[in-house]
Parts: C-alpha cells; sequence; structure tokens
C-alpha cells in the first residue's frame, strides 16, 4: 500500500512541476518555408464554427485541408494551407496577396460574420496566434492570446474587413543556421489600397503608419489583400513558449483547490465525528444489550437489519444499468484525467485527450457491463443478456440520439462541426464491435460470479417505515448536498467552460484532477450523510435515494450552464440549441457518475457498520 501511495505521489508532484509543454522540434533553418494555416472561424457569441473557405477570400490551389483527426471531426476544428509565404528569418512587407472580388451575397456573409464576432483561429509550428492591439493614441500594444483574429469591425454603423495582415514570429536560436518559432502573433489592419497597387509602408521602421491609412470598406467588388512577415529574435526557449497563452490568473486555481480541501476537510471531520462518536457508541451500546438480552426499546438503524439490503421497490433493471454506466464513465474519466495530469492534455495535440477518452469509453465496457450485472444479479435479475443489452442502449443511445438532433441543426447552419453521416457509422461500428461485445463479456463475468456478501440476511417480511422529518426527505435535502458538492467544483468549472465555450486553451490537467477527485469524495461522504440520517429513522430504502441525493450537484450545474448561457449573449436559435443540447449531454454523464460514486459510498459504509453490530 505504501508503494502505490507512493507511486501516486511521484505522479503527482510530476503533473503538478512537469512542463506540459513537452514538444518536438520543430527547428528551421534560414529561408524553410513555415506554413501559416487558418483554422475554424468561430465566435463566443454565436458558437457554431464554420470552415475558413467561407469567406471565400482569396482561394487558389495553395489552399489545402489538412488531415483531421476523430477529436477534429466532432469537434469542427479543421484547418487550411494559405497563400501567404513566410520563410524562416526573412522579413517581408506590403506582399501582395491577391485581389479579391466580392459579390453582394458575399459581402452579406462576412458581414453578418462580422456582426456576429467571428475570429479567424491563426496557427504555425502548431502555435496559435495571439492578437496584437495597437493604441493610436497612447502609442502602446497589448497582446491577447485567445479568441484569434477579427475578421473586421463596426464603426459607424459601416462594416470595414482587415484586408491587412502583419504576421510577427518570434525565433529562438538553436545554433547559427537552426531557428525555432517561439512566438506568433497577429497584427490586424485595414487599408484601401489603389485599385493599381498597394499603399502600405515598406519601410521596417514605419509599419506602424499602416495604422492611419484610410480604412477599407467591406463593399461589393475587387479588395486588394497585403501581408507583412516580420521576424523579432526572442530568449524564450522552446520548451516554454506556451507560457503566453496560460491565464495570469492561476493564483485563482490555487485558491479555489484551497477552499475545496477545506470543503473537504470540514465535511470529512464532521462525518468521522459522527461515526465514531455517535455510530461506535451506538453499536457497543447494543451489542452490549445484546449479550446481556436486556431488552431493546429504542427504534433506529440497528433494528432494520433484516431490511437494509432489501431491493429496490422499482425499477432494478434501470437502477443497475444506470450505476453500470456511471462505472463505465467514471472510468473513462479517472483515467483521461490521469493521463492529462501526466502532460497528454499538451495544448499542440489537446484534441488527443478526446480521442484517448473515446477509446477508453469502448474498453470501459468490460467494467459497465460487470458492474450492471453484479447489482442485477445481487437484487434478483434473472437475465444477464437482458441487462446487458440495456446497459449497452442506455447512455449510448440517449447520446447518439441527441447528438444526431445537435448534427442536423449545424448541418442546417452549414457549419464544418457537422459530423458526416459515415463518421456516425464509424461511430456505431467502433459501439457495435467494440463497446457492445464487451459490455456482453463483462455482464457474463458479472453475473456468473459470486453473488455480492453483506453482513446481513433479508428479512422475507418488509418492515413498516416510519414517519421522518420532513426535511430528510430527498426532495428537500438534495437542494443542500448538492450545493455543497457544487461548490468543489465551481471555481475549476469557470476554465472548463471557457475552454469549452470561449475558445481558451486549457492544459491544467492536475488542477482539473484535484477538483474533480475532491468532488467525487464530498459527493460521496455527503451522501453517506442523509443515508444515515434516513436509517436512523427506519427509512431502508436507501438504494434509490443515494442515487437521487449523490446527483444532485447537477442541478446547480443546470442553473450554472443557464447563468453562463447569458454570460455568453448568444441570440442565434440554433446557437441556443447546440449550447443546451451539448450541455444537457455532459449533464446526464454528470448524474451517471455522481449517482454512481454515492451508491458506492453508501453500499461501502452500510457494509461497514452492520458488519460491526452483533446480530441475535
Amino acid at each position: 500500500m505504501q508503494k502505490i501511495f507512493l507511486i501516486l505521489l511521484i505522479a503527482f508532484i510530476h503533473g503538478a512541476l512537469i512542463n506540459t509543454n513537452k514538444i518536438f522540434d520543430y527547428s528551421h533553418t534560414k529561408g524553410e518555408p513555415l506554413d501559416i494555416l487558418a483554422g475554424s472561424l468561430s465566435s463566443f457569441r454565436a458558437i457554431i464554427p464554420f470552415e475558413y473557405t467561407k469567406l471565400n477570400i482569396c482561394h487558389s490551389k495553395k489552399i489545402k485541408k489538412t488531415e483531421d483527426t476523430l477529436g477534429e471531426i466532432l469537434t469542427g476544428e479543421s484547418f487550411y494551407t494559405t497563400g501567404y509565404i513566410a520563410n524562416t528569418n526573412e522579413d517581408k512587407y506590403c506582399e501582395t496577396l491577391c485581389y479579391n472580388t466580392f459579390s453582394d451575397t458575399q459581402v452579406k456573409v462576412i458581414q453578418k460574420l462580422i456582426k456576429r464576432r467571428y475570429f479567424t483561429n491563426w496557427i504555425i509550428d502548431k502555435l496559435p496566434a495571439g492578437l496584437i492591439i495597437y493604441n493610436k493614441e497612447t502609442k502602446t500594444s497589448s497582446l491577447k492570446y485567445f479568441h484569434g483574429i477579427p475578421l473586421g469591425f463596426i464603426l459607424d454603423k459601416e462594416f470595414y474587413i482587415y484586408n491587412h495582415l502583419q504576421f510577427h514570429i518570434l525565433l529562438n536560436n538553436v545554433d547559427e543556421d537552426r531557428y525555432n518559432v517561439v512566438g506568433f502573433n497577429i497584427l490586424p489592419m485595414s487599408i484601401k489600397h489603389n485599385k493599381d497597387k498597394p499603399i502600405c509602408v515598406k519601410e521596417p521602421k514605419d509599419m506602424l503608419n499602416n495604422l492611419n491609412l484610410p480604412y477599407q470598406p467591406l463593399v461589393e467588388g475587387d479588395i486588394l489583400f497585403t501581408y507583412d512577415v516580420v521576424y523579432e529574435y526572442s530568449d524564450i526557449t522552446l520548451a516554454s513558449r506556451w507560457d503566453h497563452y496560460r491565464t495570469s490568473r492561476a493564483g485563482i486555481h490555487w485558491t479555489g483547490i484551497l477552499i475545496t480541501e477545506i470543503i473537504v476537510i470540514f465535511v470529512s471531520l464532521f462525518i468521522v465525528y459522527i461515526l465514531k462518536k455517535n455510530v461506535n457508541q451506538e453499536i457497543s451500546l447494543y451489542n452490549y444489550k445484546v449479550s446481556q438480552f436486556e431488552e431493546i426499546v429504542e427504534y433506529d438503524w440497528k433494528q432494520i437489519s433484516g431490511d437494509v439490503f432489501r431491493p429496490p421497490r422499482i425499477n432494478i433493471l434501470l437502477l443497475s444499468s444506470l450505476l453500470g454506466t456511471g462505472s463505465q464513465l467514471l472510468s473513462m474519466f479517472t483515467i483521461t484525467l490521469l493521463l492529462g495530469m501526466f502532460g497528454f492534455m499538451n495544448p499542440e495535440k489537446r484534441l488527443n485527450i478526446l480521442n484517448i477518452g473515446i477509446l477508453l469509453y469502448c474498453l470501459s465496457g468490460i467494467i459497465g457491463g460487470y458492474v450492471s450485472s453484479h447489482f442485477y444479479r445481487f437484487w434478483g435479475g434473472l437475465s444477464w443478456i437482458r441487462i446487458a443489452i440495456f446497459t449497452s442502449l442506455l447512455f449510448p443511445g440517449t447520446l447518439i440520439l441527441g447528438y444526431i438532433i445537435i448534427n442536423i441543426v449545424l448541418t442546417i447552419e452549414k457549419s464544418n462541426a457537422a459530423v458526416h453521416f459515415y463518421d456516425i457509422l464509424s461511430l456505431f461500428i467502433l459501439w457495435l464491435f467494440c463497446t457492445f461485445p464487451l459490455i456482453l463479456i463483462g455482464s457474463f463475468f458479472g453475473f456468473k460470479s459470486n453473488k455480492i456478501n453483506v453482513p446481513v440476511t433479508v428479512n422475507k417480511i418488509p418492515s413498516i417505515i416510519p414517519e421522518k422529518p420532513w426535511y430528510l426527505h430527498y426532495k428537500y435535502i438534495t437542494f443542500l448536498t448538492g450545493l455543497i458538492g457544487f461548490a468543489t467544483i465551481f471555481i475549476e468549472l469557470n476554465y472548463v467552460m471557457a475552454a469549452l465555450w470561449r475558445h481558451q486553451i486549457y492544459f491544467l490537467g492536475t488542477f482539473l484532477w484535484i477538483s474533480f477527485l475532491l468532488f467525487i469524495i464530498v459527493v460521496g461522504e455527503m451522501t453517506v450523510l442523509v443515508v444515515y440520517f434516513n436509517l436512523c429513522y427506519g427509512d431502508y430504502n436507501w438504494w434509490w435515494k443515494s442515487f437521487i441525493v449523490g446527483s444532485s450537484p447537477v442541478i446547480y450545474f443546470i442553473i450554472y450552464t443557464i447563468i453562463y448561457f447569458f454570460y455568453l449573449r448568444i441570440t442565434r436559435l440554433s446557437a441556443m440549441f447546440v449550447y443546451f443540447g451539448m450541455m444537457g449531454l455532459i449533464s446526464s454523464m454528470a448524474m451517471f457518475i455522481c449517482g454512481t460514486v454515492s451508491v458506492f459510498f453508501s453500499m461501502g459504509f452500510i457494509n461497514r457498520i452492520y458488519s460491526k453490530l452483533r446480530i441475535d
């Protein structure tokens, strides 16, 4: 046990201190071409992404889509090579990209995108571009490392397009002839060129004078697109080039972790106080009376030992499937977050974590099948095939149905996040030939394995459950337990939501792992407390109650998603549908995990206290 603890401790320190920017060597020689890629058009207001080709700007044979991974297909994050030419350590000024002829339809499309605050996500050497914002009055500039580069702006109700991009590429010397790209920033400009030639400045010292030139209105007709490529030397190393993208509010992370630790310690001490002082005293007194053949007058949890492991009164098939699905998702998330803590949540390959998650979910099917079948048999179920089929369809069926509906909306909007029929078919094949067989195998072994061993036997005739205080009813207690559980994850949830909907880069896997672990502990402990109080009043129907009480943080998560929706200021009906559809699917996953953990915690607690009880 000590060795396991030591390994986990080393893993934690490694995840906390390791530089997650560990990347491959991207060194280039002088004059070597650099690929400037244009990613998806995204907006935190409209949230529905579009392909770069929707702009129809300077399309040529050089525009080519890069290869997509499964994560990029599902998220709609695709990249295109462009006509911008950048050679390592060779400056270029006022280079012509192309003359682009805009039709009235194209103008209206781009105007809508500008109005909805769409940005283009540019990358070079897998490094996303930072936005340079120049203040003419103070003659100072600032950098923003998220959202992307805007398409244009609105001034006095007129639309203007950024038709001149100034690429600032930071280089670090590897040796005399090789360089690493350690920074990538873009200063967008709007310049109204002459019809026959560009008017942008070609002298390096006068580059900022481009900002004083007349703006280019977004109108029907020909518009000239130009660009600059400026190289700057930097002391930033290749390993630390992602430090610019880290949030400056890292201290809030540690503050949030400290708050959650305090909550966990407080809840744990409170529960330990109750269990150690009250429960142990009650067990000792009860065992003494039983040994002395004294009459026991009081009626509490000790008198319902013959009913406490009675099967749920309603729908054992559904509850067994919920526990199996929750175990499968819990396994997937736990291993995925552990891999993220070890550096697999590298920002250069952050979508790999989605690929890994899908693979782990499929492989965890054997765990889901085993758990669901094991409980189903314990509660009197007769067919392992029936529970296997129900478990394999419960969550995947809900997920696929919801995703198909969302995909229809994305297809209508012509979004690049819309998944083709063949991609959905490939996911179905993955489920059919991987997840489903593994659930069948797990279900078979779960049903054939030894029955769950409990310390007491179940009476044939159920006891009458007396009245209990109104505040112990799960309809009321869930609001308190849910609030405490949600408080442990609230701060980290803000960062996750920003990465999900505001296109901010998230690669702090250690923080997320700690928050997830503390959240699971608090949810489980609070459920144990509620179950214990209910048992004290003779209510032995704890199976469904523990699942519902444990899932109560999802109530506040749903409230949070509604508030966050107004924070994003989403106005389009299709975007609203996509947002709430995706958050609904995430909420259902959280419900499965929280409910399952709570049942496991409660069962362990009840097994523990009744194993110490002397039954006459």
